[in-house]
């Protein structure tokens, strides 16, 4: 790792990995940086398979690459997209600062879908993203053919671990960005394994790789998204979605993983439960990060979901 990070460009490192990990899942994805004019920046995105187009939303500080393994199976009856979000893996970094997320998220998505001559779309999003993929169907209703939340998304309501809120405060999150938060192989899967997946050992090496060198390459960003979306208390209250969810009028289903750190299942299910008409299911011995753990189970609900 040490040595690649020192002989590589970043986008020759993560694109080398990216390539082994797609083809440790055979999936055939072209993979290109597109200019999102509305929003001023350039993106990263892969894409694959033919039909009915699934956008698939990463979480914060995360990257597409991480529902590479849920993809490879869903390849053969829908047309994936799969973006890094704005300042995350390959795309350009991007200043959350004086940013207001809910219309960022919803510019994001808009965006998008306008560059890739999508009139409507489902909309799958994990964590942030799932945030993200509300804010946008609740404005564009009519642009979204389903939506699928998979597990927890910040914004239901203020509640947050200790370490995320402690990461926002300004001296303390900089101790802690040089010490247990710097982006090493070993501080990577610490963290992944304490906080994002159940099965650590599920985690391909690559994808290991890919979210340190991303820890490098994007920590200027990714810190100004999460304090652009929380504080020392939990998220931004203004930012809270959980009395707006009645308004949701897409199709939606929550999947949650069973062993989600964040919020348990049920929990999830109370989610659920304040969308009219949402499907919920639980991912068995999943995590936050079902598209790793649970990558299987995962696809064929996403694919029961999305077909019905």
């Amino acid at each position: 790792m040490a040595a690649s990070i020192a002989t590589e460009p970043y986008a020759d490192s993560y694109g080398r990995l990216q390539g082994q990990l797609l083809e440790r899942y055979g999936l055939v994805a072209q993979s290109r940086l597109v200019l999102l004019a509305r929003i001023s920046t350039r993106i990263h995105l892969l894409e694959a398979g033919t039909g009915d187009p699934v956008v698939i939303l990463h979480g914060g500080a995360g990257i597409g690459a991480e529902h590479i393994p849920v993809v490879a199976r869903l390849v053969k009856r829908v047309r994936v997209i799969l973006p890094d979000r704005p300042g995350h893996g390959l795309s350009d970094e991007f200043d959350y600062r004086r940013v207001d997320l809910e219309q960022a998220n919803v510019e994001f998505v808009t965006a998008l879908l306008d560059e890739l001559g999508i009139q409507r779309a489902a909309l799958v999003g994990n964590s942030f993203g799932g945030l993200m993929a509300i804010h946008f169907a609740l404005v564009h209703p009519e642009r979204v053919s389903k939506l699928i939340i998979l597990s927890f998304f910040p914004g239901y309501d203020r509640r947050l671990p200790l370490m995320l809120r402690l990461i926002v405060v300004p001296v303390l999150g900089r101790l802690m960005g040089l010490t247990i938060g710097r982006p090493t192989i070993g501080n990577t899967r610490k963290f992944f394994s304490q906080m994002i997946v159940a099965h650590i050992d599920r985690m391909p090496e690559q994808l290991l790789e890919m979210e340190t060198l991303h820890g490098l390459r994007h920590q200027r960003s990714v810190g100004r998204l999460f304090r652009a979306g929380m504080t020392s208390r939990g998220f931004r209250s203004r930012y809270l979605v959980a009395d707006q969810l009645r308004n949701l009028r897409v199709p939606t289903s929550v999947l949650w993983g069973e062993h989600d750190s964040f919020k348990n299942v049920e929990e999830g299910r109370a989610v659920a439960c304040r969308i009219p008409g949402a499907r919920f299911d639980v991912i068995p011995d999943a995590g936050h990060l079902p598209s790793t753990d649970q990558p299987e189970a995962t696809a064929d609900l996403l694919e029961r979901e999305l077909c019905r």
